[in-house]
């Protein structure tokens, strides 16, 4: 386990790229995945699209798409999965669909969760939230970001139910999206809400999405959530 470090900075030195981090493979037969066992595959058959249709269906979520499909390394394997972990309306729904390409696949989930760098804190402006979580903006300076995010990443691991492929992450970067793009190779799948407007979730889930989406080096899911499914991190 991987546990949190909010001092850590982003890179993760010395992680193999495209799953190997978790160690071991998954395959297409992996107990837990409804589609897999509705159709199985073939050995060498692409896992991620039939997932990604899999998870489809969680409730919570209005739409769950795959981008840049063509970047994985083993189509055929997805043995660990990147989650984005934020305080936006699609956070519930983003954990809830990467959790069922999980069961699909067998992979393991990391819960992944970025907060301001001292350099992030000193590019925002007095009166801006820069890591999107849910305060006041006359309340920025005096907020904990670490502890704001160890309780969102609390509330996610709680949304998972029990999931127990799962570890969690709490990094500090200049931005969510550079944190995200840089770990992708050592995954091979990353999951992530999509695009919110406003002040909260902005850091997470703004134009990050789009940053993630063009720049990974692994496929991209994106997950909106059918209304608000804000992880409720009190």
């Amino acid at each position: 386990m991987n546990g949190s470090d909010a001092d850590g900075g982003s890179a993760r030195k010395g992680g193999t790229p495209n799953g190997g981090a978790r160690g071991g493979s998954s395959d297409s037969t992996a107990s837990g995945g409804s589609a897999a066992a509705a159709d199985p595959l073939a050995v060498g058959d692409s896992v991620i699209g039939p997932a990604v249709d899999d998870a489809s269906d969680v409730p919570a979520a209005a739409d769950v798409t795959l981008n840049g499909a063509e970047r994985a390394e083993r189509p055929d394997r997805v043995s660990s999965v990147l989650v984005a972990v934020g305080p936006g309306p699609h956070s519930g729904a983003t954990v809830d669909a990467a959790r069922k390409i999980a069961a699909a696949t067998g992979a393991w989930l990391e819960l992944f969760h970025v907060v301001p760098s001292d350099a992030a804190l000193a590019d925002a402006g007095p009166s801006d939230d820069a890591t999107g979580t849910a305060v006041a903006p006359d309340d920025a300076s005096d907020t904990d970001y670490a502890a704001a995010g160890e309780r969102l990443l609390d509330a996610a691991e709680s949304r998972l139910g029990g999931f127990d492929r799962a570890d969690r992450w709490l990094v500090e970067d200049r931005t969510a999206a550079g944190a995200i793009v840089e770990q992708s190779p050592y995954y091979d799948l990353v999951v992530v809400g999509a695009p919110t407007t406003g002040t909260v979730g902005r850091f997470v889930f703004g134009s990050t999405t789009d940053t993630v989406v063009g720049d990974a080096e692994v496929p991209v899911v994106v997950v909106e959530a059918d209304g608000s499914t804000a992880l409720d991190a009190e």
